[in-house]
């Protein structure tokens, strides 16, 4: 990247209708969670 050489940018694609697409899913709906989840632990 650019802005900063030391980061990188990793994409997981699935065939669509697949355990694999529904696993990926799963995972972002845990991410997703995961931060809405940080952002209420912070102080206003």
């Amino acid at each position: 990247m650019a802005a900063d050489p030391g980061l990188t940018l990793t994409i997981y694609t699935a065939e669509p209708e697949s355990p694999a697409e529904e696993d990926l899913r799963l995972l972002a709906v845990w991410a997703v969670a995961r931060d809405a989840a940080a952002a209420d632990a912070r102080p206003s």
